[in-house]
């Protein structure tokens, strides 16, 4: 008979604290507890009745056990847990639904997350209903585990969600994650102690089934020190034996009385932990009916399912073992684990350690970081990586280790912390004084140089990457000169970019597909400022490459960038919508949010503002909450944007001081503070902001898109500032492949030649414009807003239309200074004034543009209909006579003929059907 009480003894007040979290969490008041003790105190008790409370109250549970061997094991452990209750929203999770599939054993390699991405991910998961997340034995989590704990603790505070955290109080890791989260008001802390000694006698009743003997309890409470565990262990020991001195020798007292056969198995299921691989434990021992086995130790209290009843237990059994008996079986589960499970590599990497063999356990943590890295885990691949450097000092096993982690850093720019570079940088020189002192071959310490000047092109450390460079220049390998050709560029020196085009060219005949589309990613960036077509030609190779071979994140990296391309040679957002669906439909969030943001700035151009602001603030959202800052730079620059484009002045201003606190780009503050300054028709102001721009930009113009020269150009022209020489250095520029250039610079070269009389040419110069600002906001109606007075002034072009064109535009979106001036000039020109009624927007804007008046349209429609005047005028309640001058007008508005010709041209206009 085993005993174990079917009661929580003590506790009480803890109880009534997590209780209480538990009710805050249902009234929205999410929060995060930890139980903190040493083994056996208690916790997972605690921890397990609080989660069946929560259970009968309607909350979801979600729980996880913390694992060394095996990274995110908690989380996924979670995750799986809320897969199997049901299916999770779709809708609520977006695009992080591929997030947490790959967290999945099952999921495949190739598409790396930011650990920021699956915290988010797993955050929305938990946070879509009334759900406890219990995570247990956090003090074994890894350092990717803390710090998606930690993520989540800091945005539960406005969710029905309780975080509960079982862990032992080691000084560091978890425990001062607890500590942390204690001080900054997120999150509680229990301490559980030993029960006293009328609650161990309570205990041992609830045991027993009576009171304890007063010998029985003497001993308890001199043995256990209050621990309900080794209460529980000491009483199923042989008691008409006495109780056993410890807790271990009460554990394998029951272990001896099992059969042989159990206890090899039960031994060999110790070396794994307190959790074990019943098919590697089996294959071990060759144990002919492992699960009758593993039965008659669940009915020994001594393992539930694959896993033991506590840590304590697996201690004692492994604790007993002779070194030679451990090292033995460790090797034999290490060999039966890699062939039976051979994507387990860190549990791989711990048996052999144990078993003693130093260079396979790094072999198997080269691997495992190789794999983490390449499923987006990259704090955990650096975390596996310097582990294994700290077990060893054999030259080649250690190159091995830097290349991984060299290869884990580039991907892992925005994700891995900053001093990782250094990390790094410290152990190449540590490694490179090993392999002299070795006498190790040249190629082996090029590699290292190699693996240290990649690090180097992470950190921005130009310079000193190509330093590291020169001295691996034994060989002339594609990967060198790929490394050596990104570092050059990021030199961000003109004279520089012919010598980084060279060797990404020769880098881009390599057999390694993933050099192959780093050095075509080089290409693109050094053509995209002198030639966007052959920058477009690169990345669709880029894209070709990654799509042959299955190389899922640089074909989303170049579906963003041939959208970047796009959005410049044509300002279409179409390849700019499949890199943004791609990313969603895969989870790549972070290039899903630079899509948005892309995609905002394109809109902005297009003079869609509400969508530019929708995308904006939804991808500036999400570039806050996950900490990517130079992405909610860009997404604040949208907002001032927006509010430039419509003349506030207040809401331009506040969101650069936005833009300014968090370091944002001069150009981005005097180009919208000058957009702004034009919306609000002080052209002096504007000019002045112009100039700062030119001031600001210190990069070479060659290597990057601007969107200032070609407005601040129109304006020069046309107040008279600028003439043919400024206009040829741009017009021949590489700006003029960019269509929002070439549209300002179309408009400033009508105005140049209406001036020097040329009014056919200069006519035919605004042709093009207008036709290449189809579509477009500011380039085409800032330029019907300033050629319209210079052409009535120098008599070319059809300025008046222009100026209703550019009036009616700017009082739509409500920017008064602008439309007030275009009344002016088109007053000050004698042209008729159209008088707006309230129903004016009602008017087809191509109507609108010609002059056509509310009255006018409402006779229009049934004139379409094909009612003849007299009831036309009965309908609008007009005099026949008024209703043929309203025909007559137009007719002259629109230039037809006829009243035929009327009907057939608003028809598409007006929409519906003429009446047969």
């Amino acid at each position: 008979m085993q005993f174990t009480s079917p009661v929580l003894v003590g506790r009480s007040a803890e109880t009534s604290a997590l209780r209480a979290a538990v009710a805050r969490a249902g009234q929205r008041r999410g929060g995060a507890m930890f139980l903190v003790g040493e083994p056996g105190i208690g916790k997972s008790r605690l921890a397990s009745e609080l989660a069946g409370h929560a259970a009968q109250h309607g909350f979801r549970v979600l729980k996880g056990r913390a694992s060394r061997a095996v990274p995110l094991r908690a989380l996924c452990e979670a995750v799986l847990s809320a897969f199997r209750e049901d299916a999770p929203d779709e809708r609520q999770l977006g695009a992080y639904l591929p997030v947490l599939l790959r967290l999945t054993p099952d999921a495949s390699a190739g598409m790396p997350d930011p650990a920021v991405v699956k915290a988010e991910a797993i955050l929305r998961l938990v946070t879509a209903e009334k759900t406890v997340v219990l995570l247990e034995d956090l003090h074994d989590a890894d350092g990717e585990t803390l710090a998606v704990v930690d993520y989540l603790l800091d945005n539960l505070a406005d969710a029905p969600v309780l975080l509960l955290a079982t862990l032992r109080p080691h000084p560091d890791g978890a425990q001062r994650l607890a500590n942390e989260a204690a001080a900054r008001r997120v999150a509680g802390v229990l301490r559980l102690n030993g029960l006293h000694d009328g609650e161990v006698a309570e205990l041992a009743r609830h045991c027993l089934g009576a009171p304890a003997p007063a010998d029985v309890l003497a001993t308890l409470t001199r043995i256990a020190d209050g621990v309900p565990f080794v209460v529980e262990e000491l009483l199923n020991g042989d008691l008409q034996a006495g109780v056993p001195p410890t807790v271990a020798a009460a554990t394998l007292q029951r272990v001896d009385a099992l059969g042989p056969e159990c206890v090899a198995l039960l031994e060999v299921a110790a070396l794994f932990g307190r959790s074990f691989p019943l098919d590697v434990v089996a294959a071990v021992t060759e144990a002919a009916d492992a699960t009758r086995l593993l039965q008659d130790a669940e009915r020994a209290q001594l393992v539930s399912g694959h896993q033991f009843r506590h840590a304590l237990t697996a201690d004692a059994i492994r604790g007993r073992m002779t070194p030679t008996a451990r090292v033995a079986l460790a090797r034999a589960a290490a060999e039966t684990t890699e062939a039976l499970r051979p994507n387990e590599l860190e549990l791989i990497a711990e048996l052999w350690t144990t078993a003693g063999d130093s260079g396979r356990a790094v072999g198997a943590l080269v691997r495992a970081g190789r794999q983490a890295a390449a499923l987006g885990r990259f704090g955990t691949a650096v975390e596996l990586l310097e582990r294994g450097q700290a077990m060893t000092g054999e030259p080649d096993l250690a190159a091995d280790l830097l290349d991984a982690l060299a290869a884990v850093l580039p991907l892992a720019a925005v994700v891995v912390p900053a001093d990782n570079g250094a990390r790094a940088f410290a152990l190449g020189e540590r490694l490179q004084q090993a392999l002299t002192a070795s006498r190790a071959r040249p190629e082996r310490r090029a590699a290292v140089h190699l693996a240290q000047a990649r690090v180097a092109a992470v950190a921005g450390q130009w310079e000193r990457g190509l330093d590291l460079v020169n001295s691996a220049r034994q060989t002339h390998a594609a990967a060198m000169d790929v490394v050596a050709a990104t570092l050059l560029l990021g030199l961000n020196q003109l004279d520089r970019v012919p010598e980084a085009r060279a060797l990404a060219e020769r880098a881009a005949t390599a057999e390694d597909p993933e050099i192959v589309c780093e050095a075509l990613e080089v290409l693109a960036r050094c053509t995209r400022g002198q030639d966007l077509a052959e920058a477009r030609q690169y990345v669709q190779r880029w894209q070709d490459v990654a799509e042959t071979h299955g190389l899922a994140a640089w074909r989303l990296r170049a579906l963003l960038e041939l959208g970047v391309v796009d959005k410049y040679l044509t300002i279409d957002a179409t390849s700019l919508l499949a890199a943004r669906q791609a990313a969603l439909d895969t989870g790549a969030i972070v290039i899903l949010v630079a899509a948005d943001l892309h995609l905002a700035s394109t809109y902005l151009v297009r003079g869609e503002y509400d969508e530019a602001a929708r995308c904006g603030a939804s991808a500036g959202a999400a570039a806050e909450r996950l900490g990517l800052d130079a992405l909610k730079q860009l997404a604040v620059a949208v907002e001032a944007g927006v509010a430039a484009m419509h003349g506030r002045r207040k809401a331009t201003d506040q969101a650069l001081a936005r833009l300014r606190d968090h370091g944002g780009s001069e150009e981005i503050w005097s180009y919208s503070a000058a957009i702004c300054a034009l919306m609000e028709e002080q052209y002096e102001r504007a000019l002045a902001e112009f100039d700062e721009v030119e001031k600001a930009v210190k990069e070479p113009r060659i290597l990057r898109g601007t969107f200032y020269q070609g407005p601040r150009l129109l304006v020069r022209v046309a107040h008279g500032l600028a003439g043919w020489a400024e206009y040829e250095r741009l017009a021949s520029s590489h700006l003029a492949q960019v269509l929002l250039h070439r549209t300002y610079f179309a408009w400033s070269r009508a105005i140049l030649l209406g001036r020097d009389g040329h009014p056919d040419k200069a006519g035919e110069a605004a042709a093009e414009a207008l036709e290449l600002s189809t579509g477009l906001g500011l380039p085409r109606y800032l330029g019907l807003r300033l050629a319209g007075p210079r052409a009535l002034a120098d008599g070319w072009g059809d300025p008046l239309a222009w100026l209703r064109e550019a009036e009616e535009y700017f009082h739509r979106i409500d920017v008064p200074a602008v439309a007030a001036a275009c009344r002016a000039a088109l007053r000050e020109a004698g042209a008729p004034q159209q008088r707006r009624r309230r129903d004016h927007d009602t008017v087809p804007a191509e109507l609108r543009r010609v002059g056509v008046t509310v009255r006018e349209y409402e006779v229009l429609r049934l004139v379409v209909e094909r009612f003849g005047n007299a009831e036309i005028a009965e309908r609008l309640y007009l005099s026949p006579r008024t209703v043929e001058r309203h025909v007559g007008s137009l007719r002259a508005r629109t230039g037809q003929d006829s009243r035929a010709a009327l009907i057939k041209y608003a028809l598409p206009l007006i929409g519906g059907s003429a009446r047969m």
